[in-house]
């Protein structure tokens, strides 16, 4: 009996340790090159897609929300605008309910040099 429970339980920790993982990161950081750029449909926002070395696919990301002013977070969102498609860029990002939001963004080499 006391077998039984401790493979149950066994059993029970492997299967949260898989979900989480499967679930992937909350947050991180990456390096890459914008591939497409575009306000949001209210214009309040903008939407980038970044492949980064490495990936087959492009990841789209947009500007982290400030409950406080009720708007995207402005610095941010300034240095996304001021980018352009081609700049190799690095960025700080948060897992929301709505995709990944930007919290930290830097131009490393614009396309323009």
């Amino acid at each position: 009996m006391f077998r039984n429970i401790v493979g149950a339980c066994a059993i029970l920790a492997l299967a949260f340790a898989v979900t989480a993982s499967a679930q992937g990161p909350k947050s991180g950081k990456i390096i890459g090159e914008i591939k497409t750029m575009k306000d949001s449909k209210d214009g309040k926002n903008t939407h980038i897609d970044v492949l980064a070395p490495g990936e087959e696919k492009a990841r789209a990301y947009f500007v982290q929300w400030d409950p406080k002013i009720k708007a995207p977070m402005p610095d941010v969102l300034k240095l996304v605008r001021a980018a352009k498609v081609g700049d190799r860029v690095e960025l700080e990002w948060v897992g929301t309910n709505h995709g990944p939001a930007i919290t930290a963004f830097k131009v490393l080499k614009s396309k323009d040099k």
